[in-house]
């Protein structure tokens, strides 16, 4: 059986290679190295894909708590423009977070990695260095706060956020592989504009800051947690949830960060599914799902069909 295969081997590469000289050579020209187009980096598309919310598409991703490099392909290949890799709220490690973004480029998805906050200057540098598109901080507070959230994610070199850049310079990292950025210093000087910053507004502070938070060079998106926000404004604990959501208060909350993000060119993002409100209203990064609660959801959906299928085969027995 194996010689077999070796021989059929051997035959569809002769085969093979006849027609590729025969084909190659027709127009006097030599075949080419290598058939596949060059490989480009996904980060590299990053300044392009921010320019293009400015200009008015939206975007639409889904939160990745599952830790499931499997999972997270699953949901990337879907169709999701991005996928939100929550580091701050499930069991991700270095090795887990680089599966996970290798996973997400592979179903051709942008990568953002919520971290633990603007003090978690260890999650910033791995989840840059690993490949992420870019990071999504919560819990910030102030503008300083931003300020250092900015400062971990950019080179003291060119661009946006440059001024007080303080990532650390490695090499080998994931966006320099072949095809990416090149040399270590290529990667320096251009690597700024591929690193997108977005800042959670879940507090008070924050909301209360909000003018001055979109006003740091290099923040890219202010987007609002609704929940943490609700709740630290005290609207959970005095209309409940979800009601909360509905107080003229909340929304108030959300038109002012609107509006700070519009003053100040800064897009406007929204853990919300409930776009016919909030994309008249300037906002233009969601996350709109979550890979556990559609598990949760469709499963649970499903096994209602399968019980009630069930019972009405064993009630056909009965009869």
């Amino acid at each position: 059986m194996h010689a077999m295969l070796r021989y059929a081997s051997r035959a569809v590469v002769g085969v093979g290679a006849s027609t590729l000289a025969t084909t190659a050579f027709a127009d006097g020209k030599e075949p080419p190295l290598s058939y596949r187009p060059p490989f480009v980096a996904p980060q590299s598309t990053n300044a392009a894909w921010v320019q293009s919310m400015k200009e008015g598409k939206a975007m639409m991703g889904c939160a990745v708590n599952s830790s499931s490099s499997l999972v997270a392909e699953i949901c990337a290949a879907t169709g999701f423009d991005f996928l939100l890799i929550d580091a701050q709220h499930s069991a991700v490690n270095p090795e887990t977070l680089r599966h996970l973004l290798q996973a997400c480029h592979a179903g051709g998805a942008k990568a953002f990695v919520r971290v633990g906050g603007h003090n978690d200057r260890v999650g910033i540098q791995q989840a840059c260095d690993l490949g992420a598109d870019g990071v999504l901080v919560p819990c910030v507070r102030t503008k300083a706060d931003v300020e250092l959230a900015v400062s971990c994610c950019k080179y003291p070199m060119s661009g946006r956020g440059a001024v007080g850049g303080t990532r650390s310079v490695f090499v080998n990292l994931r966006p320099q592989l072949p095809g990416g950025f090149g040399k270590l210093f290529d990667y320096v000087h251009n690597g700024n504009p591929t690193v997108v910053v977005a800042v959670q507004i879940e507090t008070k502070d924050a909301l209360e800051n909000v003018e001055e938070i979109c006003s740091v060079d290099g923040l890219d998106i202010a987007f609002i947690g609704p929940g943490d926000l609700a709740v630290d404004m005290g609207l959970g604990r005095e209309c409940g949830v979800p009601a909360c959501w509905g107080d003229p208060r909340f929304g108030a909350a959300v038109g002012k960060v609107a509006a700070a993000c519009e003053a100040s060119g800064v897009i406007g993002g929204f853990w919300n599914s409930g776009l016919e409100g909030t994309i008249p209203q300037g906002f233009r990064f969601f996350v709109v799902d979550d890979d556990v609660c559609a598990m949760q959801e469709t499963l649970a959906k499903n096994l209602v069909g399968f019980q009630e299928k069930r019972q009405a085969a064993l009630a056909g027995l009965a009869k």
